[in-house]
């Protein structure tokens, strides 16, 4: 027997596709999902009344901030730097996950680590 998810990856077999709950830090916290698709990068509101889905197309991502932890280890968060400059960040329990499928999209070298408040001591320090 034939199931409709059967049907889905055979004609549709290069298609990666992966959704998973999030948080779009627009001036305000957006509850919602995102997903991640060939087209690029979606987020849908929970709530529908918000408006439409934002969807970055990969031509449009030039660069992938990650926030590092203290301990060296991934947070919560990531942006989108667009092509416009303008950047979009996001929150998920699954960011490292999210960001891994990013970065083979755009390209490696293209996943940054984000700027702490400690950076210019760090910087200070090195320097003396």
């Amino acid at each position: 027997m034939i199931r409709k998810e059967d049907i889905a990856l055979i004609t549709h077999p290069t298609e990666h596709f992966y959704e998973t709950k999030g948080t779009a830090y627009l001036g305000s916290v957006e509850n919602g999902t995102l997903k991640i698709s060939d087209e690029g990068v979606t987020f849908t509101y929970k709530n529908p009344r918000r408006g439409q889905p934002l969807v970055f197309s990969w031509e449009d991502i030039l660069q992938a901030e990650v926030d590092v932890k203290m301990n060296g280890k991934l947070g919560q968060q990531f942006a989108l730097i667009l092509r416009t400059q303008a950047k979009v960040r996001f929150g998920s329990k699954e960011a490292g996950h999210l960001v891994k499928m990013i970065s083979e999209r755009i390209g490696k070298e293209n996943v940054v680590r984000a700027p702490s408040i400690l950076d210019p001591l760090r910087r200070a320090i090195r320097k003396s």
